[in-house]
């Protein structure tokens, strides 16, 4: 049976690089999600734009999942760092997501945890491990870490120091964790790429503007790698 790999991201310009990589043509429009899909050297490859937030992210995996059933899906983008080790340009491999902005602690949750969903929400292992492989085959460093996701672009120094002391992640975004918890509740195997755009700090916005389509290139070369061995793979079972 033919796998089916998605990419999902929040932001045309993050994915866009891989789709020319690829050969993909343009998306379609499914409510306010961007749809692409294609066979590639025998995969069934989907390209999926939620938009920008949890409510976005949490809606497009669902129908992902539920509409085209993927194998696997992979997140491609952009963070800020929390981690004064960590620099612009710098890919991370996010090995498991929290929420900063949820608070449940009223019916008797930990902070950070909505019910019947893990405080922290792995990745899944071998899709870390294998990326990490491809990562390490093309030369392209890489770190690994947790990251907090959150309904706020974060650009506050003050902010970003609370989130890292209360999370203590190394990344902050608006989707991953909502597209791991999806995952995480549909059985669906996830992992989340994302290079550093930004500091998390005053110069946040213009550091992300100016660095977003640098790193979103580079994730496109480290996803075709990735997807070509994924081929190759195939092709040896048959």
């Amino acid at each position: 049976m033919t796998q089916t790999i998605a990419i999902i991201s929040a932001m045309p310009e993050e994915v866009e690089p891989l789709r020319q990589q690829l050969g993909i043509g343009e998306p379609e429009q499914v409510g306010g999600l961007e749809l692409s899909m294609t066979e590639w050297n025998g995969l069934q490859v989907i390209t999926a734009v939620s938009g920008i937030g949890k409510a976005q992210a949490g809606a497009c995996m669902q129908y992902l999942i539920t509409r085209h059933h993927p194998t696997e899906v992979v997140n491609i983008g952009a963070a800020g760092a929390l981690s004064d080790r960590l620099r612009i340009g710098d890919l991370v491999l996010v090995e498991e997501s929290i929420y900063h902005d949820v608070d449940c602690t009223g019916v008797g949750q930990p902070p950070h945890t909505f019910p019947g969903v893990p405080r922290v929400i792995p990745s899944d292992p071998a899709l870390v491990r294998t990326l990490s492989h491809v990562a390490a085959n093309l030369g392209i460093p890489c770190h690994s870490g947790r990251v907090a996701t959150g309904d706020a672009f974060v650009s506050d120094k003050e902010q970003r120091l609370s989130i890292r002391r209360e999370t203590e992640a190394v990344l902050v975004e608006m989707e991953t964790a909502a597209f791991a918890q999806i995952a995480h509740l549909n059985g669906v195997p996830f992992v989340s790429v994302r290079s550093v755009s930004d500091n998390a700090d005053g110069g946040a916005e213009v550091s992300f503007q100016t660095f977003l389509t640098e790193v979103s290139k580079r994730n496109a070369t480290l996803l075709e790698a990735y997807l070509r061995a994924k081929a190759e793979q195939e092709s040896s079972r048959h």
